[in-house]
């Protein structure tokens, strides 16, 4: 006999993390069958209760959480996206929402855009706009990182150029010339402090970026990307999490060393955007966003409406 735990874990490989059945089923040695028997189970024992989540979110709904967010953080703009069943839909119906978003409020006129890194980014470029609505007046450019290196060039999430290059191939637009030379040297350190030091970054109109999780939650990915000097810097410090790689604690303070600034693009010149826009959902990036919004940096926060609703709950 199966125990609640194993009905349990069965049932969150399927419902929660998006698995088939079938690869379920060869883990544990039984047939896909006995994973639907398991399943049928775990609902009537109650530790799978099914619910069915409109694909829209209501008009009450999305006026009580954007006065809520306005009230308490004074975001400007709340973009709502429905709820999902598993995570792997959630991120799907994010990275669309964020497509529509982009595409229903900004035309095909000249836009510059500036980008961050992560995975959010990196599937939101990939995302395919029909050929009727690409953007082939939009400009890209790439946030300036702690450091650029050919190990994080090839890296598929935090890649500059391919993320960049994602979006001409699928959104339209070009990618700025200023960052051309990024392809052609091993030097890019240098490349991205000459670039940092210009004033092209006072031209976007747009900033956009996911919202990364605390350094304790992927210690050897975040020193990969932002170094083991500055990992260990912030190793001592309560950081909720990173946008546009600036790091923020639970206090809303915000974190940089002196080394790696010339690489960064000054807090200020990125507060000036007329547009900035944090995309995140997910119970793991609750104290995340809470921590950026309490920086007060970003004007627009796209999330579903479930982890708006965990944030509201938090803080009551």
């Amino acid at each position: 006999m199966i125990s609640d735990t194993k009905l349990y874990e069965v049932a969150y490989a399927y419902y929660i993390q998006g698995r088939r059945q079938q690869d379920i089923a060869k883990e544990l040695g039984v047939s896909h069958v006995q994973i639907s028997k398991y399943l049928k189970l775990a609902e009537e024992k109650g530790i799978v209760e099914i619910t069915v989540n409109p694909p829209y979110v209501s008009n009450a709904i999305r006026k009580r959480l954007k006065d809520f967010f306005l009230e308490k953080f004074g975001l400007e703009n709340l973009v709502l996206v429905p709820e999902a069943r598993s995570e792997q839909n959630k991120f799907a119906f994010l990275v669309k929402g964020s497509m529509d978003y982009l595409l229903s409020t900004y035309s095909n006129d000249a836009l510059n855009i500036g980008f961050g890194l992560g995975r959010t980014m990196t599937e939101l470029s990939q995302s395919h706009v029909k050929v009727a609505d690409k953007r082939n007046r939009w400009k890209y450019y790439p946030v300036p990182n702690y450091r650029f290196s050919r190990d994080n060039r090839d890296n598929e999430y935090f890649g500059y150029l391919g993320i960049a290059q994602n979006f001409t191939k699928y959104w339209g637009g070009s990618i700025d010339k200023s960052f051309s030379r990024l392809a052609d040297t091993d030097n890019g350190d240098s490349v991205i402090a000459n670039l940092v030091d210009s004033d092209i970054w006072s031209s976007l109109d747009v900033v956009i970026g996911g919202v990364g999780i605390p350094l304790s939650r992927e210690p050897n990915v975040r020193e990969m990307v932002f170094g083991h000097d500055l990992a260990k810097q912030l190793a001592s410090k309560d950081i909720r999490g990173d946008y546009l790689n600036y790091f923020f604690d639970s206090e809303g303070q915000v974190h940089i060393s002196e080394k790696n600034a010339k690489y960064m693009i000054p807090l200020e010149t990125i507060k000036k955007v007329p547009r900035k826009i944090a995309v995140a959902c997910g119970y793991q990036k609750v104290l995340s966003i809470l921590g950026l919004l309490e920086c007060r940096i970003v004007d627009t926060l796209i999330t579903d409406v479930e982890t708006a609703r965990l944030i509201m709950g938090y803080l009551r």
